[in-house]
């Protein structure tokens, strides 16, 4: 016994074993990788009127847009070969839901405004006027936001 669990210890190696040859490829080819372009930015206005207009999460939907999809790949759709349902589209109807419940529920989204964002306020002045004044944010600003 001991000797089994000795031999399957010696032949694991560690990822971040760096004596290994493989290990020190590995490390010397991540850092010369050219990183991916970052997306860029939606203007503003596209999300403030956008965001509004999406329908929001539907494992439902999300999974039936899949099942449907499953023939594009060459796997059987629809009740196949018994009286029951399709166990593969059950699984990913099960599948969805529970990515999407994890997206709604677990995720979390974190805002940060910069410092220099021009703000322009209004307000009442002494005499009962309207007061507009123009500046910029001095201090980073945070949010939070909730996946729907």
């Amino acid at each position: 016994m001991s000797c089994s669990n000795a031999s399957n210890n010696s032949s694991k190696v560690s990822t971040s074993d760096s004596s290994s040859i493989s290990s020190i490829i590995g490390i010397l080819k991540a850092a010369f990788t050219i990183p991916r372009k970052p997306l860029s930015n939606l203007p503003p206005q596209l999300l403030v009127i956008g965001a509004k207009l999406r329908p929001g999460l539907s494992a439902r939907s999300i999974a039936s847009r899949i099942i449907a999809r499953q023939s594009e790949a060459g796997a059987p759709v629809g009740d196949i070969f018994s009286e029951t349902n399709n166990v593969a589209e059950a699984m990913e109807a099960i599948r969805i839901e529970e990515v999407v419940s994890a997206m709604q529920l677990e995720a979390k989204i974190e805002i940060v405004i910069p410092p220099g964002v021009q703000v322009t306020t209004t307000g009442v002045g002494n005499m009962g006027g309207p007061v507009i004044s123009q500046g910029a944010t001095t201090n980073i600003a945070s949010g939070n936001g909730v996946i729907r």
